[in-house]
């Protein structure tokens, strides 16, 4: 007899436990004070929505002059509220730093202090915001950082393995590279880390093609370069030891780097794989064109834009302007500068 009535009280008791965990819990209707929603009901499902307004001399405390709200395991999000005309809802800043407790709306009249995210200062140390007759007078700016970093630079053959993405770096952040298979640093390590100091990043590592270094070769990967003999010659380009281990090329203006920026002497007394300096400009002969000022010749960096002086038209100095985007050059109409949105855009 007592087993039957256990099992009957299991089953009973069973229903409600299974119910309170898997059914999502409904919401009461809100208590909205100086306003009113729709549809009105006694109680809503989960995610079902409302729409509310406020009374004359109240606002939602959101944006616009109604607002939504949905039912959520018992909860309203967001809270369903009117508040004065007079009163604001918080700032929304690019980049400011989120607080838990952060109040719902402000009174006429109150201050709220902005603190900016790691790697942003406020813009002009201006960090409080003033809230006026339903309007924010004043509102700080959150900007990068003098002393902070942007994204480091991307390294053929390699990933960082200690952050995820992001566009600022705070001042003494620090990275770590890792080189892909059959790479090294110069240093012959597979990892180096950078740090971001007074708004730079430190030495990047360059990885450098090394199958001995996955084969337990305890040799040392790389030797100093007097051990290659000659230094490796680069058109367009110039080469210069930087370290005993390690050559460093740059290139020209007018031409930008393809390949390792470092080139090191392999214990076998091979140079490591050497990079070339690529064309990286447009070239214009102003001769072309009969209302420019002959004056040969002129080359534009890619990314870069600059003037031609047209004849004299009106007594206004004109130009056409020449810009270079990916090795081809646009050109412009000649105009002065009171056309200068209009007609003089390459």
């Amino acid at each position: 007899m007592w087993l039957v009535y256990c099992s009957f009280s299991f089953l009973v008791w069973l229903p409600g436990i299974l119910s309170a965990q898997g059914t999502p819990q409904v919401c009461s209707a809100p208590n909205l004070e100086n306003g009113y929603t729709v549809p009105m009901k006694a109680s809503y499902q989960q995610n079902e929505k409302i729409t509310y307004a406020c009374e004359d001399g109240y606002k939602p405390a959101v944006e616009g002059w109604w607002a939504e709200s949905t039912c959520g395991n018992g909860q309203w999000s967001p809270l369903p509220l009117c508040i004065e005309k007079s009163a604001c809802i918080p700032p929304t800043v690019i980049n400011e730093k989120y607080e838990e407790d952060s109040k719902l709306w402000y009174k006429n009249g109150d201050k709220k202090r902005i603190t900016c995210n790691e790697g942003y200062d406020n813009k002009d140390y201006v960090a409080t915001a003033l809230c006026e007759r339903g309007n924010w007078t004043i509102v700080p700016v959150c900007e990068k950082s003098k002393v902070a970093c942007s994204e480091p630079p991307k390294i053929p053959y390699a990933v960082i393995i200690n952050r995820e993405h992001q566009d600022v770096f705070p001042v003494n952040s620090n990275v770590t590279y890792q080189c892909k298979d059959d790479y090294v640093t110069e240093e012959g390590a597979k990892i180096k880390s950078v740090f971001c100091t007074s708004g730079n990043w430190t030495t990047t590592p360059t990885c450098i093609y090394s199958p001995e270094s996955n084969k337990g070769n305890t040799k040392p990967p790389f030797v100093p370069v007097e051990n290659c003999g000659e230094l490796p010659v680069v058109e367009h380009g110039l080469v210069e030891e930087s370290e005993n281990l390690a050559l460093r090329v740059s290139c020209q203006r007018f031409y930008k780097l393809d390949g390792p920026e470092k080139v090191v002497c392999y214990s076998s007394n091979k140079w490591s794989e050497v990079p070339v300096c690529k064309v990286n400009y447009c070239a214009v002969d102003t001769a072309a064109y009969e209302d420019v000022i002959p004056d040969g010749v002129k080359y534009v960096v890619n990314g870069e834009e600059i003037k031609l002086l047209c004849k004299d038209i009106f007594r206004l100095e004109n130009h056409r302007y020449v810009r270079c985007r990916n090795g081809k050059a646009t050109v412009s109409e000649c105009c002065n500068r009171f056309q200068i949105y209009t007609r003089c855009r390459a």
